[in-house]
């Protein structure tokens, strides 16, 4: 179940102690040292922090995408947020494999392991799933490769089953989605082996 996304306003003064109230007998107020009037000019300009999925962000620096899907998240039903599965990017760990030689963290290359022509194939077969495979989608305005880092790509059972070469995720934005100011929609297409047809497997929010 994902956690409500709850807006933190931060209280600049009370993070950083500065106007505090003067002592019985002093004269005044107890002056700011530099190091919290430092986090205090930081506090007023990014006074907003966003809370998902257990991970606390500054609002500005999350992209305009992500933002936009936060938005559209907190506007559904709780039953609906809980059927989700997505997490954006910024506030999952993304799935990566550990390289041995290095011991360095690096995103298995999905994308790179299909061919110009692979991708052509299963880039086709997204568009048809949104034109002619299924109604109501309005056809398609915007198609990208989701990100070899993409969590998507580390869903049990479905996504996690396939290995690079064998998978492709694609996010897509439909006639549908950009009518309503929804986000962009995830579909996966992945084969069992090489001598296998591409298949679309799983897609949504």
């Amino acid at each position: 179940m994902h956690p409500k996304i709850l807006l933190i306003t931060v209280a600049a003064m009370l993070l950083t102690g500065c106007g505090t109230a003067a002592k019985p007998g002093s004269s005044a107020a107890l002056p700011c040292s530099i190091e919290s009037a430092d986090v205090l000019a930081a506090a007023a300009k990014e006074d907003l922090l966003v809370e998902f999925n257990g991970i606390t962000k500054i609002k500005s620096e999350l992209s305009e995408d992500t933002l936009k899907w936060l938005e559209w998240y907190q506007s559904l039903p709780e039953d609906e947020r809980d059927a989700l599965s997505f997490v954006p990017n910024e506030f999952a760990a993304p799935g990566t494999a550990v390289t041995e030689e290095t011991g360095t963290l690096k995103a298995p290359p999905y994308l790179a392991s299909l061919t110009e022509a692979e991708q052509s194939e299963t880039e086709e077969l997204a568009r048809f799933y949104f034109t002619e495979g299924s109604i109501g989608f309005d056809g398609v305005e915007k198609i990208q490769p989701a990100d070899d880092s993409s969590p998507l790509y580390q869903n049990t059972g479905i996504e996690a089953e396939y290995d690079p070469g064998n998978i492709i995720i694609y996010m897509v934005l439909t006639g549908k989605d950009k009518t309503e100011g929804s986000p962009m929609r995830s579909i996966s297409i992945a084969r069992r082996s090489k001598s296998d047809s591409w298949k679309v497997i799983n897609s949504g929010h």
